[in-house]
């Protein structure tokens, strides 16, 4: 083997030192769950001992899709709810071998599991988690390569309200932690149990950042502050810079005052609604993808494929900041113009 050591920020991200090595043609990439080196050495050499003493399956060899989903969530140690997804999966296929796998199973599956949903969920439940798994089987010689067709969903549309929703919100609320929170989700855009879970000591307001956990995807990331959102939390006195950000601690706890706000002003909102109004704001500004992926902390492009949509305006604005490439003004070479 012996496993590599991958220092954190060098891959995706990650916050970890990431152990990573080929055993028997299969590929081994696990997540220390550590910043200290030493302790990630003795993980690794841990790690090693295990697999050598597994008795693991070679290349060519039967697999069924419970022990191809084993080795799967080994080497790429997904997020929680990934896991649940593959938990689901297993009491529909996992008895059957990888390699005797074929579209109609995962349909079949799909439609048992998730009868009466969405082609949407019955992707995301069933047949992405499902490829991710039968594709790593391939790649390490367990099976034959499948090409997986998902089911065709409906173009995925935005909730954003306009600013001037947003504006009537925040006037109705007087300043306080209410104010603040509605503030926070239309400029700093994340899920409400991550905006519940922000806490001062991840705040730094000389740098005007936040370190946030991102639940969805079990990860962190570094975020700035909005300037509204930085001038709101520099007013509020050092004595009380303790603790949460915010005094809920779920979700139900937001609703039982938001709810009764927006029936009295006759509108629709939720806190997620907001989130998907920043992405909206930001492509009208001309952000690009990568920037409305980082803002939203998206790690799939498709996420945030979403607010790509632009109006002639934008299209105009954009093609207007391109530099010149004709001569002269009214793009006419100047001494063709004298001659003209």
């Amino acid at each position: 083997m012996p496993f590599k050591l991958i220092p954190p920020g060098q891959r995706k991200g990650n916050p970890y030192y990431l152990a990573r090595a080929s055993f028997g043609g299969r590929d081994i990439e696990v997540s220390t769950k550590t910043r200290d080196l030493k302790v990630a050495r003795r993980f690794a050499k841990e790690l090693e001992r295990k697999i050598q003493e597994s008795g693991l399956p070679r290349p060519g060899e039967t697999l069924s899709f419970a022990h191809a989903a084993e080795l799967y969530i080994e080497y790429r140690d997904p997020a929680k709810a990934d896991r649940a997804r593959i938990a689901r999966l297993l009491a529909a296929l996992g008895r059957k071998m990888v390699a005797d796998i074929r579209q109609v199973d995962l349909v079949q599956a799909a439609n048992a599991l998730c009868g009466g949903k969405s082609p949407a969920t019955k992707n995301r439940e069933v047949l992405r988690p499902a490829a991710s798994i039968l594709h790593y089987a391939a790649r390490n010689g367990f099976c034959a390569w499948l090409r997986i067709e998902l089911f065709r969903e409906a173009r995925p549309k935005t909730r954003a309200v306009s600013l001037d929703t947003a504006m009537t919100l925040l006037d109705a609320v007087e300043a306080g932690p209410r104010r603040l929170f509605l503030l926070w989700s239309f400029r700093q855009g994340t899920r409400i149990s991550d905006t519940l879970g922000v806490a001062w000591d991840k705040i730094d307001l000389p740098r005007q950042t936040v370190r946030l956990r991102i639940s969805k995807t079990d990860t962190w990331m570094e975020a700035p502050l909005h300037p509204e959102v930085f001038e709101e939390l520099a007013a509020i006195p050092e004595t009380e810079r303790t603790g949460r950000l915010f005094p809920w601690t779920q979700k139900t706890g937001v609703y039982r005052w938001l709810r009764p706000l927006t029936r009295e002003l006759e509108l629709k909102f939720t806190p997620h609604m907001a989130r998907h109004s920043l992405g909206t704001w930001l492509n009208e500004s001309g952000a690009g993808l990568r920037t409305i992926m980082a803002a939203l902390g998206h790690l799939d492009p498709k996420s945030s494929i979403r607010y790509q949509t632009a109006d002639v305006e934008i299209v105009r604005a954009a093609a207007q900041k391109l530099p010149g490439i004709l001569r002269g003004i009214s793009g006419q070479n100047p001494k063709k113009a004298q001659n003209a």
